[in-house]
């Protein structure tokens, strides 16, 4: 349809927005609008505290990598949400306010998943997947023109839903090996979607179909009760092993700078039990201004991350990065033990000790760079940066729960010692302590010299 001809020049109208026609239809107006980004919110700030829950719970290495990178995409995406909200007529006060009671509900079933496909199987196939089916529907429904600054941040968060749906699908298959395995995530969809479509989905739109029938929820109005004890999946043995001494080893330059650097790769390695006592302060943590929770699962991502850097180190050389003990006792240790404010201080405690130009993060820095191995000093140039950051974090939000730094501090120190002598009694009651080090020394040198080889023959 040609309402009038326009001579535009041969420029793109509309600063390529949309055509003419586009930007006649009506759209929704800024009430409809406000609704719906209420209900997205409420979606992404779910699924960040579900897989926070879950992190330190579910054993497969590869899922805690996923969904702390997950988490962290969620809390940005609410917060483009709620930014745009406070743009729209509407204060900000209610974004934390439940939509209602039924699209609650299905929240509440999707967390009290028993185990990882359960837990995959809720949080993409069903709450991405409809997320992205609500998303597209409304960029495909407001009006371009009016609304670009909602069409643009939604055009955003797809890009990224859209490669967190195919990498949680591909997991989902993954974990499906039997037959039992795959009726057993049908049933828990289908439970699932009887409870999303009841609550009208994430949009609110969705109708009943003629055969829904309602189930029997999980949740029977009580909180959920996480279970913070961290789990390793059966490829890792010995994981209460704690003879090796990485600084102890990268400290001492009479060692060999190789053996210095495999000693930093392998500590990067062993990051994943900070997410996995990071995962439960987020969730425990209630109150907080969103920025609380978007600041610490940035955290808790730049951590997962480490610890690839390490599990990317080690492969590099040739050594599976589960060939050795990758022990989680501070994570055991701050989850059974601690109350949530003293974990995230020992934290701080850690990241502080990290800063002095000697013997942190610039220290472990120089040590990459006297060997030869490039990707280390690119893995340990990023960690410093992100180390700096962290240390930024903990202070920002600890030290307004003190009365001054000494008390802070002093929290700290004690809160730290406990943890170490819990860690110790941990480590020798569940592990007969046998050196390994110089095993995986001798195999990663291996490696290294027989991949070197084989790419010169190239």
């Amino acid at each position: 349809m040609t309402r009038v001809k326009i001579d535009n020049l041969g420029i793109p109208p509309l600063a390529g927005v949309c055509t003419y026609e586009e930007a006649c239809k009506t759209g929704y107006n800024i009430d409809h609008n406000v609704n719906l980004l209420h209900r997205y919110n409420y979606s992404e700030t779910q699924l960040n505290q579900i897989m926070a829950a879950h992190l330190a719970q579910v054993p497969e290495w590869e899922v805690k990598g996923g969904i702390g990178l997950h988490l962290w995409l969620d809390a940005e995406h609410s917060a483009m949400l709620r930014k745009r909200v406070t743009e729209m007529r509407e204060p900000p006060l209610q974004l934390d306010k439940i939509p209602d009671e039924q699209i609650e509900a299905f929240f509440q079933e999707v967390i009290r998943a028993q185990d990882t496909l359960e837990l995959l199987v809720g949080i993409y196939r069903v709450t991405k997947a409809e997320l992205i089916r609500s998303m597209k529907k409304h960029l495909q429904e407001t009006n371009p023109l009016s609304d670009h600054p909602t069409c643009r941040i939604l055009k955003l968060i797809l890009i990224e839903e859209e490669e967190m749906l195919s990498w949680g699908e591909k997991a989902v298959q993954a974990l499906i090996r039997t037959d039992a395995d795959k009726i057993r995530a049908l049933s828990w969809e289908q439970h699932l979607q009887s409870i999303l479509v009841a609550s009208g989905g994430i949009s609110g739109d969705l109708s009943k179909p003629a055969d829904w029938k309602p189930v029997n929820p999980r949740w029977n109005g009580a909180p959920f009760e996480m279970n913070p004890i961290p789990r390793r999946d059966d490829r890792f043995k010995d994981i209460f092993n704690s003879t090796a001494d990485f600084d102890g080893i990268y400290f001492d330059e009479n060692r060999s700078a190789d053996e210095r650097v495999f000693a930093l790769l392998f500590k990067r390695l062993r990051e994943m039990d900070v997410p996995e006592w990071m995962g439960p302060i987020i969730y425990k943590t209630k109150g907080k201004p969103w920025e609380y929770y978007q600041d610490l699962s940035r955290q808790l991502w730049d951590e997962v991350r480490h610890s690839m850097m390490g599990e990317a180190g080690l492969y590099q050389d040739g050594v599976a990065f589960y060939s050795y003990p990758v022990e989680y006792l501070t994570s055991l240790a701050l989850n059974t033990t601690a109350e949530t404010l003293d974990a995230h201080l020992v934290l701080w405690y850690i990241e502080q000790g990290l800063m002095p130009k000697d013997t942190g993060k610039h220290f472990e820095w120089e040590v990459a760079k006297k060997s030869d191995n490039e990707l280390a000093k690119n893995f340990q140039d990023y960690d410093w940066a992100d180390e700096v950051l962290h240390a930024q974090i903990g202070r920002k939000w600890l030290i307004p729960e003190y009365e001054n730094m000494e008390e802070l501090k002093k929290r700290a120190k004690m809160v730290m010692a406990r943890n170490l002598s819990e860690k110790s009694k941990l480590s020798l009651e569940n592990s007969d302590q046998r050196v390994w080090w110089p095993k995986f020394l001798a195999e990663i040198r291996a490696g290294r010299d027989r991949i070197r080889k084989e790419a010169a023959l190239k």
